[in-house]
């Protein structure tokens, strides 16, 4: 195997640390495993409708200029997202004869492909033309076979890891030492964009009722990007001085805070994998999160807790229960190294591996 070609429509830097981290990692991980890995990426998280068609203008056009270079040497591109990033792909492959494959990341089909018919049509062209599939989740796989005619066989469910050497089980009192932070406190994480679909407004809600029926002390600490600035001022009613925001933070800064934490918390309102989930469990902590998409197979089967969406009721109920009981009791640790083990970013990195030979070869024997 020569050169991948990695193209994604999200990329950290240093300003921007959890702008598609995922995919990053992933990067890393197959360079470690001695894949020569070339990247056309957007790093600009920028919204608004002037600033897209800039970044992605400028992108676009980097992408097709390091195809036409590596032209001889790519061979195969992996896109993440299947529009915009698969429309590269689909292009390079259309201009050189490129084989791709590319990863459904859950928005890419959950929203982008319902914005209006043009982009879902170019959606199931990208499917159709790429080389192989790869969705983060069964039920996005799922959904991409049935609402878009891709068949099973074309289709992988192929998470994208965790690193388990990063993300690991530590003290949680030296830890809490560490980071300054009160030993007693029953202390409550989220990690993600402060954003609606992510169950946010009922996250604060659900941690205010909870406040009401315990005794001991709680506190709740949210991580990550309030670029949304609308919403991030609608939810000044329902903090206060025991919910603590932390900007977005390195991995190894990151995975601290996961092990000072006694639970986990993902009340999204869809998800297509939900990485932090297992990030989580791979420092030891309890996870509750919400009752969709890839959070149900990821931990359904005992390695968390699930919950209804968008109701900050049933999610104080299920805190709660967390503060009352005993933490051998309330994490399933059968289930969860079960999970872990499927989803280890070395086994992931050999699939994907395999997937590429696969498509180079053009073969169907995944």
């Amino acid at each position: 195997m020569k050169k991948i070609l990695v193209i994604s429509n999200m990329y950290p830097t240093s300003d921007h640390l959890s702008f598609g981290i995922f995919v990053k990692n992933q990067v890393t991980a197959l360079e470690k495993a001695g894949l020569d890995v070339e990247i056309s990426v957007n790093t600009n998280p920028a919204t608004g409708k002037k600033n897209t068609i800039m970044k992605y203008a400028k992108w676009g056009f980097s992408t097709l200029m390091k195809g036409f270079k590596y032209r001889k040497s790519i061979d195969v591109t992996h896109a993440h997202y299947v529009f915009p990033s698969g429309m590269l792909s689909l292009l390079l492959k259309k201009m050189f004869g490129i084989p791709f494959i590319v990863t459904a990341h859950g928005g890419d089909i959950e929203r982008m492909a319902k914005k209006n018919a043009r982009i879902r049509n170019w959606t199931a062209s990208i499917l159709r033309e790429s080389e192989h599939v790869i969705a983060v989740g069964p039920v996005l796989a799922q959904q991409i076979e049935q609402d878009f005619g891709i068949e099973q066989d074309k289709i992988s469910v192929v998470s994208m890891g965790v690193n388990r050497e990063v993300f690991t089980k530590e003290s949680q009192t030296a830890i809490r030492t560490e980071l300054q932070l009160a030993a007693e406190p029953f202390r409550f994480l989220f990690v993600g964009n402060v954003i609606k679909q992510k169950g946010v407004e009922e996250l604060l809600q659900a941690f205010q009722m909870l406040k009401t029926k315990v005794s001991r002390p709680v506190e709740l600490t949210i991580v990550g990007s309030r670029r949304d600035q609308t919403f991030y001022q609608s939810l000044q009613p329902l903090i206060s001085e025991d919910v603590k925001f932390v900007d977005p933070l390195k991995q190894q800064e990151l995975v601290k805070w996961f092990q000072a934490s006694d639970v986990f918390v993902l009340p999204s309102h869809l998800e297509g994998f939900g990485l932090v989930a297992l990030e989580a469990l791979a420092t030891d902590t309890p996870v509750i999160a919400s009752n969709v998409g890839g959070l149900v197979s990821l931990l359904g089967e005992g390695a968390g807790h699930l919950v209804e969406p968008e109701n900050a009721m049933v999610l104080s109920e299920e805190m709660l229960r967390a503060v009352n009981t005993p933490k051998e009791q309330y994490m399933n640790r059968e289930a969860v190294d079960k999970v872990l083990a499927i989803h280890d970013e070395k086994n992931i990195t050999a699939r994907c591996i395999a997937i590429y030979k696969s498509a180079i070869e053009g073969g169907d024997d995944l």
